[in-house]
């Protein structure tokens, strides 16, 4: 038999609702919701029972139907909280989720502080995956933050508690009011943002808390002195999520997860020197600084504009092939050199000059679409740095401009070889003009 709620709507273990979920114990605490741990008596399964609060049911009576809608539009994902069931037992208003044994993010950030790189990269792309399903879905989260991040008990995120979501598409201007801590600057105001970057900002505060083990998001320098164990790319990442400005950040979460993904791969640099040059892969040894027999003084700068060359050419194979990464600071022979014995030939002896100077060679050669294409790492290796340039695949040519003419390099093997006459017109138009 089904027992009402007292007047703080608190349930009590053993309790029956809907003659079907016993409730066993609660489990978490929230501003609109308590959620317990439930058995399903019919489904013979343990489920998390969400109940809303009664004061929260009177000021949003259509809340509790609005998110079982609108998980139940968006499908089941695996890294999304699967809503089971929804109703009305009574004074009690509940939904019916998947129970994921792990706890929440928060609780996991509280107890573990700081999550190393391989943890940390796991699950921002597990939350941006889900993310990212959400908005092709036509569904803004608006509530993105670490207490909304489940845990099963693998350790793997679900993204959940869907009160504050909207549709995209939805004309209605009243909108459910959020609590999220991380909200957009534009989402404070009395026009709340319809926009999918603004979730793309709660998601960069999710990252900044997860590097540095805080509730509070502090200054993008403190993320990168404290976090030197990870790809630079990922501060890179975090500062573009935060921009004030909308057009700042990444289009959409697809862009975010590629970015992520690249950011495991430049973070695995063991893995990718033991694979060795290949096709989609070429080490090398220095961008200023020949290696070997040392050039006389006049011969330097000649040997500089090979070395550059070489890495520009290496790119353009990459973004007119299959893609590729490319390792500066790695010899022939995966031997670790780092980047570091460049620094006396750059202009600040930093290595933030030394990406500088990368970025002026890249342009140079390449241009400045060719190098918003590309992502660069510095991913620290013992007490030196390897630098890692992913390159995708382009939609579009790829063409090096050097002493007064284009040249089109593709990869072939693990070398770069110049296309040129009746190949270059056949490879041209297979590859970009189908």
């Amino acid at each position: 038999m089904t027992r009402q709620t007292d007047g703080l709507g608190m349930l009590s273990a053993g309790q029956l609702v809907s003659g079907r979920y016993e409730v066993q114990r609660r489990i978490s605490e929230g501003e609109r919701r308590r959620t317990y741990l439930a058995y399903d008596n019919k489904m013979r399964r343990p489920v998390a029972l969400s109940v809303l609060r009664p004061e929260c049911a009177h000021l949003d009576p259509e809340g509790v139907e609005r998110e079982g809608t609108v998980l139940g539009r968006v499908g089941t994902h695996d890294n999304i909280v699967s809503v089971f069931d929804f109703d009305r037992d009574g004074s009690v208003q509940f939904v019916v989720f998947e129970y994921l044994g792990g706890g929440t993010l928060a609780e996991l950030i509280i107890r573990e502080g700081s999550l190393p790189p391989e943890q940390l990269l796991r699950l921002s792309r597990q939350v941006c995956r889900g993310l990212a399903h959400l908005h092709n879905k036509g569904l803004l989260h608006r509530d993105v933050c670490a207490k909304n991040v489940l845990l099963d008990e693998r350790g793997n995120a679900h993204l959940g508690d869907f009160d504050s979501a909207i549709w995209l598409d939805d004309p209605d201007p009243d909108l459910p009011s959020t609590p999220n801590p991380y909200s957009a600057p534009e989402s404070k105001g009395m026009r709340a943002s319809r926009d999918r970057r603004s979730d793309l900002y709660s998601l960069g505060c999710l990252l900044y808390v997860m590097a540095l083990g805080t509730v509070e998001v502090g200054g993008l320098r403190q993320l990168r002195e404290a976090r030197r164990d990870l790809p630079s790319s990922f501060a890179d990442l975090v500062e573009c999520l935060l921009a004030d400005d909308p057009d700042g950040r990444p289009d959409d979460a697809d862009q975010v997860l590629r970015w992520l993904d690249d950011i495991r791969k430049a973070s695995n640099l063991d893995a990718l020197i033991r694979a060795g040059e290949s096709q989609q892969v070429e080490f090398k040894a220095s961008l200023h600084h020949p290696y070997g027999s040392v050039p006389s003084a006049g011969a330097e700068e000649g040997m500089r504009r090979k070395l550059w060359l070489e890495v520009t050419k290496t790119i353009a194979a990459f973004l007119n092939s299959d893609g590729g990464i490319l390792l500066i600071g790695v010899d022939d022979q995966g031997r670790i050199l780092g980047v570091e014995s460049d620094l006396p030939y750059v202009k600040k002896h930093t290595l933030d000059s030394w990406l500088l100077s990368l970025q002026q060679v890249i342009v140079n050669d390449l241009g400045t679409d060719v190098f918003s294409s590309i992502r660069i790492s510095l991913v620290p290796h013992g007490d030196v740095h390897v630098a890692v340039i992913s390159c995708p695949k382009r939609s579009v040519e790829t063409w090096l401009g050097t002493t007064g003419h284009e040249a089109f390099y593709v990869r072939a093997g693990n070398g770069t070889r110049e296309l040129t006459g009746s190949r270059l017109i056949t490879y041209i138009r297979e590859h970009f003009h189908s």
